[in-house]
Order: C-alpha cells, then structure tokens, then sequence
C-alpha cells in the first residue's frame, strides 16, 4: 500500500514538473514582437506571391488609406518564403501565413494571437489552389484589413495607458466628464468653457487634439454634415492660422467617410476621416472626428484630432492619434 501512495505521488510530481516546464517555455518562447507600426509579414511562396493569388492579397493590403493628401498604403508588405520563415521572423508583430496545396480538403481562414510573441496578430489560411485562395481573401476582405489595424490600435493605447499625462487627464474629467488616455508629452494650449486644444509639437510636426461640447437635442445631430457643421463653428472660433484672419476648416472639396459605431455594452459612437486646411493660408492635412452622446448632461462630446507634416508620411501620426481619441469613455 505504502509502494502505490508512493508511486502516485512520483507520478504526480511528474506530471506537475512537466506543466511547469511547459509553461516556462511558452513564456520563453513568448517574446516581445518586433517590426515597426503597420508592418505585415506575408508567408507564402514567391510563384503564389507573384501570380493572382498574391496580387488579391496584396490589392488588400495596400489599398490606399482614405483621407490622407499623399497616397499611402493601408500597410507596408514584406514577403518571404516559407523556407525562411524561421525564429527570427515568427516574432513579426503581424503575420499571415498562407498555404495554397491540393492535399488540403477544405479550405480554411484562421485568426489568432500571440502564436510566437507578444501581442502578435496572426493569420493562418490554407487554400485548395489558387482560386479557393483568391475567393476566400476577398470574402474576408475587412476582416483582414480590421483585424491587423484593431490590434495597431490595441498596441498604441496599451502603451499610453503606461506613458500618460495626469494633469490634462484630470482637467478632461473636470471639464468636459471623459475619461481619456493622453501620452504625457501633450500639452495644454487652449481652454475655454468649452473647447480645449492640447498638441505634440516638434520643429517638423504638429498632432493636435481638439475636445469641445455642445448641446445634444436628438440623434439627427450625429449626421455627418451637422457634425462638420459645428466643427467648423469651433475652429473658426479658437483655432487662428499663421496670418491675420487665417483659420483651420473642413476641406469641403474632399468628401468626409463617415463610419457609426454600437460597441456590446450600447456605446453609441461615430467616427469622420476627412481632410482640413486653412482659410487665408496654405497648411493642410488629415484630420479625424469622434463623437458620442452625454445623455445625462445632454452634451455632445467631440474629440477630434489632427495631423500637421508636410515633408513626411502621415498614416503612422494619424492611427496614433486614433488610438488616443477611441480611449475615449463617458465619465462620471
């Protein structure tokens, strides 16, 4: 009897050293991610690469972003095969993975996280041949496109909530009762009643965030045209140009992309890309709008955000921005 109580705790104690030399490794092997901000590494044999396969794959994920004065893709490609895809590239921040082979049965599209490091965005497919791939791709088109820049986004925020700036996130909850995360190399330049301008300024860029409020009436204000309407009220008010008589403006020449948001827990949102530039003057660039009801104050809060580098490209400053102005919650 004593030889069997001994023999389940050996086995047990096994077992147990076993997990945890498991879990050691996972952690090991779970190691920061690397690639810059809208990187996508694309796995897949150069033959596939350079027919239609890898063309709909591509039209994918450089399709040009919207709103932005030079053409940019939505993310820089890089390729390789699948020979090569070894340690050092499994850490690539965003991965997809593709097979394109007559063994498989069923084709398949699988999305993941953190499946070689941390916080990785991974794709998997596996296509019968070149048709199946193709098909599949364009079915999941916005998927795709949504699941890498959702996770740019995640990172960003992730790393704001550990960088922030305590006095403007107070004043922000004094004033306007919104909880949002703002790196702490923003500062304060504007506060009236109710409009505040805070921006990163550096001798080559300018990223500005203007919050302001007005009074909420019914859901008809959430349209695009009533949106930019106010907008404009407000920075013709509180936002001069260089030059006497200068102010900063809604392009109206370029047609804003509107797109409204209902989360799980009923927050009702909605998110503008659009261009600005300066009556009276010469700047422009991006720009991008949020906006949300305070119902129990009967306010329309707006958190709007915009881009100032006229010698560098602007998809990287203005998701940054993005990722700041969508922290943004109702706060008692």
């Amino acid at each position: 009897m004593k030889r069997i109580s001994f023999l389940i705790l050996v086995i047990l104690l096994t077992v147990l050293t076993s997990c945890n030399t498991q879990d050691q490794k996972k952690r090991v092997i779970l190691t920061n991610i690397t690639g810059e901000l809208n990187d996508v590494l694309v796995v897949i044999d150069k033959n596939s690469w350079k027919n239609n396969s890898g063309q709909s794959l591509k039209n994918i994920l450089q399709e040009e972003c919207y709103a932005l004065p030079q053409s940019e893709p939505l993310f820089k490609v890089i390729q390789i095969d699948p020979s090569d895809f070894t340690n050092m590239f499994q850490l690539y921040r965003n991965i997809i993975d593709i097979k394109i082979s007559s063994q498989f049965k069923k084709s398949k599209i699988w999305f993941g996280n953190d499946v070689f490091a941390r916080p990785q965005a991974y794709i998997k497919i596996e296509a019968k041949n070149g048709l199946e791939f193709i098909k599949m791709v364009e079915q999941n088109k916005i998927k795709i496109q949504n699941f890498f820049r959702d996770a740019e986004l995640q990172r960003l925020q992730k790393s704001y909530k550990n960088h922030f700036s305590v006095d403007i996130m107070k004043h922000l909850k004094q004033k306007f009762k919104i909880k949002m995360d703002i790196p702490a190399n923003y500062k304060l330049e504007t506060d009236t009643n109710s409009f505040s301008w805070i921006s990163f300024e550096t001798p080559e860029m300018s990223q500005g965030l203007f919050i302001y409020s007005y009074s909420y009436t019914d859901t008809s204000q959430f349209n695009s045209k009533n949106i930019i309407s106010s907008r404009d009220q407000f920075l013709k008010q509180f936002v001069p140009g260089p030059t006497k008589g200068s102010y900063m403006k809604t392009e109206p020449e370029f047609p804003v992309r509107q797109t409204v948001n209902l989360d799980s827990n009923n927050f009702y949102s909605v998110f503008i890309e659009g261009l600005w530039r300066l009556e009276g003057d010469f700047m422009g660039g991006p720009f991008i709008s949020y906006s949300f009801p305070d119902k129990e104050n009967k306010k329309i809060i707006c958190c709007d955000a915009y881009i100032y580098c006229p010698k560098k490209d602007k998809r990287n400053f203005i998701m940054q921005l993005e990722a700041i102005i969508k922290t943004a919650k109702y706060s008692k």
